[in-house]
């Protein structure tokens, strides 16, 4: 019920709505709610089923007794990550000529992260409306900007887990295949060949009709961005940010007294987070929880406790920290939709008549 919710009302809004008052946007963000309340209960669930299978008592034990210290750091390698993508966004801004300052762009960047939990993290485009609101461009030309920040955040981390298979000498095959099978998706949203391929097949149906509107706009903005060199510059800034996200793994380790090699577990994070990214499951949950945990065992050597509280550990310091800090972005950015001076003037004038 949650989901057909989520599916329509988000749906039709990002479909059929270029510019938003603030009590649409608040309406859109409350339709997003349920779902993403849903899908953190079920997190919490799987956390529950992970400790139960690796012994529950010895999984809390394993946790209890991390050092904070270490396992902070976890925490400030995503954080940094974070701060370094944003340089990829301002990229992006630039190339686009959207002129707004990073006191502005920052936290609406930065919010997108609170909606990492919604299916294909279809909810970052609130970020697009954010821009919108703020630098009065309009939403479908900036969308793309979205839509390139996130397959080069996958771009990034699947580059790194071919990168370190290579580099570990394991499963290169693999891990190449399931990289193809991430990317793919996205060659529709990134060139307009398909999306022309439509137009002339179905350009009389009624759907498309009102897709096709802001299509044009869409792939004329997108198709500043796809350049060679942008894909480069972005993975300038992604590779490293994916490799830091990768080290929470490294630090929950080491926090409960266990010295791993810093390239098995990048390893191991990598490889899960790409497995999980192609399960497309809302925050990747279920599949990169159980990634991790088969992994850790079968790379590592990790007992069935170890590897169960490992894997909650690193995912709280990765995804949920993330998510975290987004809440408290979105949240900020709610005042960037107050009525402008000149906004309050003309509704006045609209009363008044």
């Amino acid at each position: 019920m949650a989901q057909h919710a989520l599916s329509k009302g988000f749906w039709y809004d990002i479909t059929h709505k270029s510019r938003m008052t603030k009590e649409e946007y608040l309406g859109m963000i409350n339709k997003i709610t349920l779902f993403i309340s849903i899908v953190f209960i079920l997190s919490l669930v799987v956390f529950i089923v992970l400790a139960y299978l690796g012994n529950f008592d010895a999984v809390v034990s394993t946790m209890l007794s991390a050092n904070l210290l270490i396992y902070s750091l976890a925490f400030v390698a995503v954080f940094f990550a974070i701060a370094l993508k944003f340089g990829k966004w301002s990229y992006y801004l630039k190339i686009l000529k959207v002129r707004v300052s990073a006191k502005k762009s920052f936290p609406a960047y930065t919010s997108m992260y609170s909606m990492d939990l919604t299916p294909g993290k279809i909810g970052r485009v609130v970020a697009a409306y954010t821009m919108n609101r703020i630098s009065n461009m309009r939403f479908i030309s900036i969308l793309p900007i979205v839509t390139l920040d996130i397959f080069t955040d996958f771009l990034g981390s699947a580059i790194l887990a071919l990168l370190v298979a290579i580099y570990m000498n394991q499963f290169i095959i693999e891990v190449f295949i399931v990289d193809v099978v991430l990317l793919i998706p996205f060659l529709f949203l990134l060139h307009p060949w398909f999306y022309d391929m439509l137009k002339k097949l179905i350009k009389k149906s009624k759907y498309f009709r009102m897709f096709s509107i802001y299509g044009d706009e869409y792939f004329l903005a997108q198709n500043r961005l796809n350049k060679f060199s942008v894909y480069f510059v972005s993975l300038v800034f992604t590779l490293p940010a994916a490799f830091l996200i990768s080290s929470a793994m490294y630090f929950s380790i080491l926090s409960i007294g266990i010295h791993p090699q810093l390239s098995q577990s990048v390893f191991v994070f990598s490889i899960s987070d790409v497995i999980g990214m192609v399960s497309t499951l809302p925050g990747q949950i279920g599949a990169t929880d159980g990634s991790m945990i088969a992994l850790l065992g079968s790379i590592m050597h990790l007992s069935a406790a170890t590897s169960s509280a490992v894997t909650i550990m690193t995912r709280i310091a990765s995804l949920w920290f993330g998510l975290l800090v987004g809440g408290i972005a979105l949240f900020y950015t709610i005042r960037f939709w107050n009525p402008k001076p000149g906004e309050l003037k003309s509704k006045r004038t609209r009363k008044r008549r």
